[in-house]
C-alpha cells in the first residue's frame, strides 16, 4: 500500500543524538491494545486494520451522554491517543436506524469516520478515512457488554438486526473517498451441526449507499454472503470465515467475525472486513469495505 509520509533531511544530526542524549529523553511506548476475549478486533484481516480498542465514553452516569464520545486507539494521526479528546457524533447528518456517524477531531492530521452502534448487551464499530493515496488505516470490533456465559440450547435459530460500514474508494483522496452503507444482517446458527463446533453462517442485503455526511445516493443491488463459521464454544464466539460480495458476479471478497452476547446469547456481534470491485466490469474502481452488525434471535 502507498502511504503518506514526510522524509525529514536530518540524518546527520539524529544520528548524533544516541541514546542517552539529553535533549532526546527515551520513549516511554505504552501497549494500550485491549487483550479482552469478551472484544473482538480487525487487526487479523489486513496490516491496515490496526484499532485495537475501543471505548465508548458517556460520563459514566446512566441517562448521560453529555460526552457521547469514541475513544480510538492505534489509528495514526487521529487527534486522539485512545485516553483524551475522542470522536465526536457527526453534526448534521446520521444514518437511518440504530447506527450514528463519529468523526475524529478536526484539528487531526488526518480526518476518520466511524459508524457505531450499542445495546444492552454488544457494541460494534468500524472506521475508515479518506486522506491516503489508497485505502488507509482503519478497523473494526465487536464488544460483549454483557457476559454470555451460555449459549441458546441445542437447535437452530435466526438472528435479524443492523448492518453499517465505512466504505472507502481510490478517487481523489479526503472526505469525498469516504461513504456509508447501511443494510440487514441475517444469521443462522445451528449448535449442534457440525458434531463438535457448531455452526453461524448469514448474509447482509438490503444494502444502501450513503456520502460521507449521510446524505442518501441510493440503494445497491448488491449481496454479501458470510460464509459458514464454526463455534468456539469456550469463548462464546465465532471463528474467522470468508465474506463475498455478489451482484451480477463476485465483486468483492474478504472476512468476517462475530461474538455471541446477553445472558443467554441473544445476539450476536460481528464485523465484516471486504476489499474487490464497486460493479461488474468497473476494474478501476476499487473499494474497502469496513462493516460491524448486531443482530438478535
Amino acid at each position: 500500500m502507498i502511504r503518506i509520509f514526510a522524509t525529514i533531511g536530518l540524518t546527520g544530526f539524529l544520528a548524533a543524538c544516541a541514546p542517552g542524549n539529553p535533549f532526546f529523553p527515551v520513549a516511554v511506548v505504552e501497549d494500550k491494545a485491549d487483550t479482552s476475549v469478551s472484544n473482538l478486533y480487525a487487526t487479523a484481516t489486513h496490516d491496515d486494520m490496526t484499532m485495537n480498542a475501543l471505548r465508548y465514553d458517556d460520563n459514566g452516569t446512566p441517562g448521560d451522554t453529555s460526552d457521547d464520545v469514541l475513544l480510538i486507539n492505534n489509528l495514526p494521526f487521529d487527534g486522539t491517543d485512545g485516553t483524551s479528546g475522542g470522536y465526536a457524533r457527526m453534526a448534521g447528518g446520521a444514518l437511518p436506524g440504530s447506527f450514528e456517524v463519529y468523526e475524529s477531531p478536526v484539528t487531526a492530521e488526518r480526518r476518520y469516520f466511524a459508524v457505531f452502534r450499542r445495546t444492552a448487551n454488544s457494541q460494534v464499530a468500524a472506521a475508515g478515512t479518506g486522506d491516503y493515496l489508497e485505502f488507509g488505516y482503519g478497523g473494526a470490533t465487536a464488544q460483549r457488554l454483557s457476559g454470555s456465559t451460555l449459549l441458546p440450547a441445542n437447535g437452530e435459530y435466526t438472528y435479524t438486526g443492523e448492518y453499517a460500514a465505512v466504505r472507502i474508494t481510490t478517487l481523489t483522496g479526503g472526505r469525498d473517498d469516504v461513504e456509508y452503507i447501511t443494510g440487514q444482517a441475517t444469521m443462522l446458527v445451528d449448535i449442534t451441526d457440525f458434531d463438535i463446533t457448531g455452526a453461524v453462517e448469514g448474509t447482509i442485503n438490503n444494502r444502501f449507499l450513503y456520502d460521507s455526511y449521510g446524505t442518501l445516493i441510493g440503494g445497491l443491488d448488491d449481496f454479501v454472503t458470510l460464509a459458514t463459521a464454526d463455534i468456539d464454544f469456550d469463548n462464546k464466539l465465532t471463528l474467522s470465515s470468508t465474506a463475498t460480495g455478489y451482484d451480477t458476479t463476485q465483486l468483492t471478497s474478504g472476512k468476517w467475525q462475530s461474538i455471541f452476547t446477553g445472558p443467554n446469547g441473544e445476539e450476536i456481534a460481528g464485523f465484516v472486513f471486504l476489499e474487490g470491485n464497486v460493479a461488474a466490469g468497473a476494474d478501476d474502481d476499487i473499494v474497502r469495505e469496513t462493516g460491524v452488525f448486531i443482530a438478535l434471535r
